[in-house]
């Protein structure tokens, strides 16, 4: 999963021969882009290299860790459990 880069421009960059270019992990694909894939994505690689049967991981009520780390086990059929710390309102959507 990688997130497209975008130049910058800008007549001032133009005219001075700058270029600037943004890596947007807001355009990646899916519910887990961003700095939530990039935390999430060396717990997989070790995940699949363990062997193990599933993946246990914790977060905050409103936690958008938990919702990135279900929603990917789900894309890539790994069972996960999320621990809920704290209260649980059950009006939250992410809940």
């Amino acid at each position: 999963m990688a997130s497209p880069v975008h130049a910058l421009n800008h007549p001032e960059f133009k005219d001075r021969n700058i270029r600037i270019l943004i890596k947007r992990d807001d355009l990646m694909y899916g519910p887990c882009h961003g700095n939530k894939f990039r935390k999430l994505k060396f717990h997989l690689e070790e995940f699949k290299q363990s062997r193990k049967k599933e993946l246990l991981t914790f977060g905050g009520a409103f936690s958008n860790h938990l919702y990135a780390t279900a929603a990917t086990g789900f894309q890539l059929n790994i069972p996960t459990i999320g621990i809920v710390r704290g209260e649980i309102d059950e009006e939250n959507p992410t809940i």
